[in-house]
Order: C-alpha cells, then sequence, then structure tokens
C-alpha cells in the first residue's frame, strides 16, 4: 500500500495557499512536512503536534536538516492541543482512530478553523464485512504498531460527517482506508460544499 500518495492527496485536499497555517494532527516523524512546506511557503506556519516526543526529535532533524524555519513542533495529546487564533486547515494521516476520544478532537476542530478551513483525515479502518477471526489476526499482527482490536469501532469517518455539514469520504481498498475531506461552512446547517 503505498500511503504517500494518500498523504499527497490529503494535502492537495486542503487547498492550502501560500500564506495559510496549518496544523499537522499525529505528525510523528513529519512524514507530511514537506508537503506542506510546499504548499503554504515560508511565510506562514506549519505546527506538527505529536505525543511522542520520540517521534518529534526525529521530525524536528528533518527540520534542521531542511532549515525549514516556519515549522514548529508541539509535543501533546490531540484531545488536550488547544489551537491557536487562525488556522486555515487541519491535517491527520493515520492519527485521529488511534484515540479513543477522536469525537471530541473532530468537534473541536469543526468550531475552531474559519468558514471554509478544511480539514483532510485518512486512515487505516477495518472494513464492517470482514469477520471478527480475521479483524483479531490483524490487530495481533500490527500489535507492534499499537493497534488493538477495539480499532475497528473506531470511525471518525462517521464523526466528521456529523460535524461537518460539508464533507466527502470515500472508502479505498475494499474498506481498509477512509479518506475524507471536511470543509467548515458559514453558518449552520449549509449544505453546499
Amino acid at each position: 500500500m503505498r500511503l504517500g500518495r494518500y498523504r499527497r492527496e490529503a494535502v492537495a485536499g486542503l487547498r492550502l495557499q501560500p500564506g495559510n497555517t496549518v496544523v499537522d494532527l499525529g505528525c510523528g516523524t513529519g512524514a507530511n512536512l514537506p508537503l506542506l512546506v510546499r504548499a503554504v511557503g515560508p511565510s506562514r506556519r506549519i505546527i506538527g503536534v505529536d505525543l511522542s516526543p520520540e517521534m518529534l526529535e526525529h521530525a524536528q532533524r528533518k527540520i534542521d536538516a531542511e532549515g525549514w524555519r516556519n515549522v514548529e513542533l508541539v509535543t501533546s495529546d490531540m484531545v488536550d492541543y488547544d489551537f491557536p487564533p487562525r488556522v486555515d486547515a487541519v491535517l491527520a494521516t493515520l492519527a485521529l482512530a488511534t484515540i479513543p476520544d477522536y469525537d471530541s478532537v473532530i468537534r473541536t476542530i469543526a468550531s475552531t478553523l474559519p468558514p471554509g478551513g478544511r480539514l483532510a483525515n485518512f486512515e487505516m479502518t477495518w472494513p464492517e464485512a470482514w469477520p471478527d477471526w480475521l479483524v483479531k489476526l490483524g490487530a495481533k499482527l500490527q500489535q507492534p504498531l499499537g493497534v488493538t482490536a477495539d480499532l475497528k469501532d473506531r470511525k471518525p469517518a462517521r464523526s466528521l460527517q456529523r460535524h461537518f455539514a460539508c464533507c466527502d469520504c470515500s472508502e479505498r481498498y475494499f474498506g481498509a482506508i477512509s479518506f475524507c475531506i471536511a470543509i467548515r461552512q458559514a453558518g449552520t446547517g449549509a449544505s453546499q460544499c
């Protein structure tokens, strides 16, 4: 599975402009940073948020090696992260489903983004049609990556559709990947995307 393709598609779905500020939730080692730096240019901020100081150390080495001065890293749980004012977009790749309280994070993002602000998300998901024995086997094989069988019940795409009036979600790889672009609409109940 080529995750780089989904990262590029997610960043493109944010429709970033030079000067935008973007938050990369669950940024890990900084795999999305080169794409985000190219999209926003050197004049605005990219904020990488991750709970793991070890992952952020890898990301910081990448930032230092490239000389990026507009990238800031924050050690924080996504649930506790206090979004700064004037964030234009949020990127979450392979991150929201890893936390039990993803719904509150998505609700916070939906209320924080300005009208027209975008959230791009892609996650590995457990397809509904998979039998329980296959889910348990998959979780056991991916246990070193922190994957547990309870992830099968976490569906960030449903939460995105609940909190954003404009949300385009699709399934890929027979339902094993969920890919969503959500847009904050002006006013409530707006149905036009």
